[in-house]
């Protein structure tokens, strides 16, 4: 029991404690269980989860499995609407040996259908500090997926150790991602994982975060522009120590040195701005950059969704929205931006109206005024028992245009507490 709750620890905190806007209005949202997680199979359910083109939903879990160390699974719709949707554990990870154990990011699903992930420890057996692995699907229907081990961390040199988030895979199948610790100053790196002949890989650190007052400390997944550029947050550094949004250029060439830019440091000598920001960031389509927020903001400092806005040197801070308690607090798993209407969504891991809040999932709507305030409606409220509580993953709009994810508490009793749920909103 006592490795189990340093589990749950370990995932509170890599969730939540890295530690002009119109108020929130509540919209009656139609909200369906999807999965219960039980302490007899998996739980914990570590990110959000990614959908293929059939409509089956994959993701991780923490907890559970054959070897007690986590699981892949799929979540398979009804055949008739309103019937129950089927999980399958499709990997167990293992409790020994340098496959890796305990999931730590989001899937991400390439076009061949293969999953690529991190643990955040297991791997080489002096550090025990994680792995980048690729899931491949079976051949035939039915068959077994196969996990390869991409690239496992190492404590000498400055390589990165514990992995935190999500990989991007391009289309000439590179891996771009972060490390939390490890590289040069022991403050996280960038690092690129590439196919070498023969079906093997090989990681390359291209950029270790710390030096000065440089960005230190990586705290959610990197995204990709159309130009190869590289952007994530880190949760400390830059001109304040309070976070920072990077930007950073891979070398054009094999063993050529990339560069990595701060395009804004949180903090300014207030709270206002946000601090410690987290998760995904995401691009709309005039190039805005948006995110969130652990902490800061006014006027009790739950955090914030900002806006950055391109510029020579700083980019442009704009606040969209300062959390209360009651429009729930301390989002951790960043945002999903939707290109048809030019709405946010997100989550906060705790927080809402009721006596037992655990978290909102809520939508941000542009205002129809070029400059306008942009309106908060919280589509659903958590209430811990039964639908779930902390939601600490990525939501996916999926291909009905629901909105799918997990949380990490609540839901079944078991499991140390209660196991979590992966859910769905109808907006």
């Amino acid at each position: 029991m006592c490795l189990r709750k340093s589990m749950l620890s370990q995932a509170l905190i890599l969730g939540v404690s890295a530690l002009g806007m119109l108020a929130g209005q509540a919209a009656a949202q139609t909200e369906n269980t999807l999965f219960s997680f039980t302490e007899t199979d998996s739980f914990w359910p570590q990110g959000g989860v990614v959908q293929d083109s059939k409509g089956n939903l994959y993701g991780a879990t923490r907890g559970g499995g054959t070897y007690g160390v986590g699981t892949i699974y799929e979540l398979s719709p009804p055949v008739q609407v309103g019937g129950a949707w089927t999980k399958t554990t499709i990997y167990n990870f293992l409790s020994w040996g340098n496959t890796g154990n305990i999931p730590s990011s989001d899937l991400t699903m390439d076009g061949t259908g293969a999953l690529y992930g991190t643990t955040y420890v297991g791997g080489d057996s002096r550090c025990v500090c994680g792995v980048v692995y690729k899931l491949k699907p079976p051949v035939q229907q039915g068959g077994a997926w196969t996990q390869q081990v991409l690239h496992a961390f190492k404590s000498s040199g400055t390589d990165g150790r514990l992995p935190n988030a999500a990989v991007v895979v391009n289309k000439q199948g590179t891996i771009y991602g972060v490390t939390q610790q490890g590289g040069a100053w022991d403050s996280g790196v960038i690092y690129q994982i590439t196919p070498v002949t023969g079906g093997t890989f090989a990681e390359t650190v291209l950029y270790s975060f710390g030096n000065g007052d440089d960005a230190s400390t990586p705290n959610g997944p990197l995204i990709q522009d159309s130009k190869g550029a590289l952007y994530g947050v880190t949760s400390l550094g830059g001109a304040f120590n309070q976070g920072t949004v990077f930007k950073f250029i891979p070398p054009a060439k094999a063993g050529g040195k990339g560069t990595e830019s701060i395009l804004f440091s949180f903090g300014g000598g207030a709270l206002s701005s946000g601090i410690t920001p987290i998760g995904d960031l995401v691009f709309d389509t005039a190039g805005n950059l948006y995110g969130v927020t652990v902490a800061g903001g006014d006027p009790v400092s739950d955090g914030v969704v900002y806006q950055l806005q391109p510029a020579t040197g700083t980019w442009i801070e704009n606040v969209l929205l300062d959390f209360t308690g009651q429009t729930g607090k301390n989002p951790a798993a960043g945002l999903t931006y939707n290109p048809t209407n030019g709405s946010l969504y997100g989550t906060t891991s705790v927080g809402n109206p009721m006596k037992a809040g655990s978290g909102i999932v809520f939508q941000l709507t542009p205002s129809a005024v070029k400059g306008g305030a942009w309106t908060e409606t919280t589509l659903y409220e958590f209430t811990f028992f039964g639908n779930g509580a902390l939601p600490a993953g990525r939501i996916l709009i999926d291909s009905s245009g629901n909105l799918d994810g997990t949380t990490l508490n609540g839901g079944l009793y078991g499991c140390d507490g209660y196991c979590g749920v992966v859910y769905q909103v109808i907006p």
